[in-house]
């Protein structure tokens, strides 16, 4: 199934190599990483979107989001019981493994599709019921008025922008600009961490079971921790507002980052490789918990005080051009690296100095982008309000004119006809 090993190949290029290689591990991780950036937030959301009605909106949404917190912890809880379930630690036992969890996987899809099935087919029945319902009410209008009323409802066709024209709309307007470095700086950020900390994680647990078993653990945080921040995330946001509320993201993860890059520049003769892959772990987490509860929830409302046409339009470019782009710069950054400092090991661990430097611009850039998206959010709340109190009162004062009059023709109607048949 996968090609031979290349001769002479060394370093980072036998790493690049191998990407080739073994082509059908790539493919997956590919997916995977398109599942993650596509599958939920767009496929799951347009499809909340088509069956959830306007009225529940505010009712389910918020329980959809902590629900999906509780899938690492199950995730982290299956891997666990799977490991232990593992008889030898050679590759032929990791094999097994590997094989159990791939029917897991897959029957978890048969799952969604039959659960994607089914909620459409009861949204549409719940369709046709309203319309059937709504059909019946004007029947029995008719017949007790007799009248026929008809609204007809013209809606402008809504036209799909291309990736291009949703890229030059961003390049317009400053607002979204900001808020794709936004995306484009978190996710530089991640993939800079990420990887290092996980070479890291390579060297402390060798065996291939090890490593997934501390990997279990590391989801089963990241769901709980997160579980819990969703559930305070709307008051934190109450209480410190947009802007800083956007801050503690960039700032945790900085924070956190500077002692991870400097616990691996110092050695492990300084700072045991433990205390160094607990600190990566922790930062990792906030990585993660800190977007799910955070900086979605801040990113999604800065689209609010922006027009219709730049919520439409500029949202696809934020979304896939900035989460993409960041990943794929955060990734070509580290093989430049490797290449030029990896040293003939082509250790990404060697890297580590210039990698900071690296994140540290991507933070400091971050953090100006949410500063001009704070100005947005201050103008907004700082604008003066209309006063439309004597307007009121002088349409008050019409319409009690008007039913002055109208009351005067009444009056003046019934004197008349009482005066006309007297007159008989």
């Amino acid at each position: 199934l996968h090609f031979p090993a290349a001769a002479g190949a060394t370093g980072a290029g036998n790493a690049a190599m191998n990407l080739l290689r073994y082509w059908s591990f790539s493919l997956f991780f590919v997916v995977s990483e398109l599942w993650a950036s596509a599958g939920v937030p767009l496929l799951f959301w347009q499809c909340a979107n088509d069956v959830t009605p306007m009225s529940q909106a505010k009712r389910f949404y918020p329980l959809f989001a902590v629900t999906g917190n509780l899938a690492p912890i199950f995730s982290g809880k299956i891997m666990s019981f799977v490991i232990s379930l593992q008889k030898t630690n050679d590759d032929i036992g990791f094999g097994s493994t590997l094989k159990t969890l791939s029917v897991i996987k897959a029957a978890v899809g048969i799952c969604i599709v039959a659960i994607y099935q089914r909620v459409y087919a009861m949204a549409e029945e719940r369709d046709r019921k309203e319309r059937t319902e709504q059909s019946l009410s004007t029947i029995r209008g008719i017949q007790k008025s007799g009248k026929v009323e008809i609204t007809m409802k013209f809606e402008k066709p809504k036209k799909k922008l291309t990736l291009k024209e949703s890229a030059k709309e961003l390049m317009a307007s400053r607002e979204l600009k900001a808020m794709a470095m936004m995306v484009f700086c978190y996710n530089v950020c991640v993939e800079l961490t990420e990887v290092l900390w996980k070479a890291l994680l390579r060297k402390t647990y060798p065996t291939k079971s090890s490593y997934m078993a501390y990997m279990a653990r590391f989801s089963q945080t990241v769901g709980w921790v997160a579980f819990f921040l969703q559930l305070v995330a709307s008051e934190i946001i109450n209480v410190f507002g947009w802007k800083w509320t956007a801050m503690i993201p960039p700032v945790t993860m900085g924070v956190l980052a500077v002692a991870f890059f400097a616990a691996i520049i110092a050695g492990e003769e300084h700072i045991p490789l433990a205390q160094a892959l607990l600190i990566g772990t922790v930062q990792n987490v906030a990585n993660k918990v800190t977007k799910y509860s955070l900086f979605d929830p801040c990113k999604e409302m800065a689209y609010i005080p922006l027009g219709p046409d730049a919520k439409v339009k500029g949202k696809a470019a934020v979304d896939v051009l900035g989460a993409r782009l960041g990943r794929s710069m955060g990734s070509a950054t580290q093989q430049l690296l490797v290449f030029l400092v990896g040293g003939a090991s082509g250790s990404i661990l060697n890297c580590a100095p210039y990698l900071g430097t690296c994140y540290v611009a991507a933070i400091a850039v971050w953090s100006n982008a949410v500063s001009v998206l704070g100005k947005l959010f201050d103008t907004t709340d700082d604008s003066p309000k209309v006063d439309n109190t004597q307007k009121l009162e002088k349409i008050g004062e019409a319409i009690t004119i008007i039913k002055s009059i109208e009351d005067a023709k009444r009056e003046k109607k019934k004197k008349n006809s009482g005066q006309s048949e007297a007159g008989k």
